[in-house]
């Protein structure tokens, strides 16, 4: 590998997850500076929104790296704030997806609270796993803690998973407002770790700088991990992660089929032809043949 390849795997958007030399720690963390990045563009965010949604997604990577394969888990807030909703998806394989939705009307949301904090209001959590072996999803909610997103990830994997974590969720921006960090991690207790060895991990855990600004210094996920496990560690996996949609015309079109066939004639008639993906608001055009192909494929299903 050249030294060009390797400065750009350096500096990629990664997922690791670790478990300590004494094997009573698993850790995960993520680098997600380009990640949100993207989507602070396609989405055409401003600081608040970016920087809490940037947040999320680095939640969501971290959490479903606990996950297999394509199995995915969303993130989803609901708040009073000027902030109404945000929403995250993310597959173990690192591909992730999100968007945010501002209360109608505001303008300029950093002029209607005094803390970054009070963006969200009093609202919930919600965790949603899709997993192989399960039917149905698995759902956990909790009730806005503090609005950091940071303690209210805590606080479900607190309660919902029970299981003992350290979690910190950064995100770092310049003079313009514009990303120029962003990454997570998560130290989780494993069955045999003793009070004292949670208390160092968690100590650590509370003296790391900003991690979005560790990461604008070239820092990646791997020295965060020093950081907090200074024993060292054994890398259980390491993922690429990106701001990753699976829209496309064709699925936009199959889903519009659903409709039925007076209301896609009318959508026609009507020159409803533009489409837009909320998760990554990429547009789609539709034109006269593609009205006439699902058209025809459901004329085709009546008879």
């Amino acid at each position: 590998m050249n030294e060009e390849l390797k400065q750009r795997y350096h500096h990629r958007d990664r997922i690791i997850r670790v478990l300590s030399k004494s094997g009573n720690i698993r850790a995960v963390a993520v680098k997600s500076t380009q990640t949100v990045l993207a989507a602070q563009e396609k989405h055409e965010l401003d600081l608040l929104s970016s920087y809490f949604l940037g947040k999320v997604l680095s939640g969501a990577a971290l959490l479903a790296s606990f996950l297999k394969g394509e199995e995915r888990i969303i993130l989803q807030t609901e708040g009073s704030g000027v902030i109404q909703n945000m929403y995250a998806e993310a597959l173990q394989v690192g591909e992730v997806r999100g968007y945010v939705r501002m209360q109608h009307g505001v303008e300029n949301p950093l002029e209607h609270i005094s803390h970054f904090h009070e963006a969200l209001g009093a609202g919930f959590l919600k965790v949603t796993k899709f997993r192989y072996n399960s039917y149905e999803p698995t759902t956990g909610i909790v009730e806005l803690l503090r609005g950091d997103v940071t303690s209210d990830l805590a606080l479900y994997l607190a309660q919902s998973e029970q299981i003992p974590s350290g979690v910190r969720l950064d995100v770092a921006y310049n003079e313009q407002g514009i990303i120029i960090g962003s990454g997570g991690v998560i130290a989780q207790a494993m069955p045999g770790a003793s009070e004292a060895e949670i208390e160092r991990v968690e100590s650590l855990m509370r003296e790391l700088p900003n991690l979005g600004t560790l990461f604008a210094y070239h820092e990646t996920p791997d020295d965060i991990l020093h950081r907090i496990l200074p024993d060292g560690f054994d890398v259980i996996s390491t993922t690429p992660l990106d701001f990753y949609c699976r829209c496309s015309l064709a699925r936009f079109k199959a889903v519009i089929q659903t409709l039925g066939i007076n209301e896609v004639k009318e959508m026609r008639d009507e020159k409803q032809n533009e489409l837009s993906c909320q998760y990554c608001s990429t547009k789609y055009h539709l034109t006269d043949e593609d009205f006439d192909e699902m058209i025809m494929a459901l004329e085709a299903e009546r008879n």
